[in-house]
């Protein structure tokens, strides 16, 4: 891209956002994510864990459908739109990548924690008071890991940028501005 870059990422997306940025500092900017722990000391929720154990996982896929993942997410506070988008995707395909990504990363907390302390740039760490899987106190703990200057709580569920799109857009513009400065 040629320059440095302002890195953002929520939910699986912050923990590969953190690890890209504790890994290669020279290619970020700065970083912000939120709604992940990148913990050792976390255990995975429990459907993290069916997903992680075979025959469990498939079965649960075979057995669980679009239409009621977009009840899901609603029920959390998606916007039906954005619900309905995103269960449309629930095929086969995506199915078998979910199942393959958490057996992948059963112990990826433990392995990519220790690495955060190589983060270097600028950090901002965003949390939904109020998300289902991610307790907002995990938030301060990912914050020091990562010697955030800032964290931002808002009033959300798991979903911050669809729940809260403006709000985290003006926190990231505050937080690109600052290091503009």
């Amino acid at each position: 891209m040629g320059s440095p870059v302002d890195l953002v990422g929520h939910d699986w997306g912050c923990a590969l956002t953190a690890r890209v940025a504790s890994l290669r500092p020279d290619l970020v900017r700065t970083w912000a994510g939120g709604d992940a722990s990148v913990s050792g000391a976390i255990e995975w929720h429990d459907l993290g864990k069916i997903w992680q154990t075979p025959e469990a996982g498939e079965q649960w896929m075979a057995e669980f459908d679009a239409s009621e993942l977009s009840k899901v997410l609603q029920a959390g506070g998606v916007p039906a739109q954005h619900a309905d988008e995103t269960a449309s995707r629930l095929d086969a395909t995506m199915k078998d990548s979910v199942l393959h990504l958490y057996r992948s990363a059963v112990h990826v907390g433990s392995q990519w924690e220790i690495g955060l302390a190589d983060l270097t740039n600028p950090s901002l760490v965003f949390w939904g008071s109020v998300d289902q899987f991610e307790p907002v106190e995990r938030a301060d703990d990912l914050a020091k890991s990562v010697r955030a200057t800032n964290v931002v709580r808002l009033d959300s569920g798991h979903w911050v940028p669809v729940q809260r799109p403006r709000e985290l857009a003006d926190a990231l513009t505050r937080h690109w501005e600052s290091v503009r400065a």
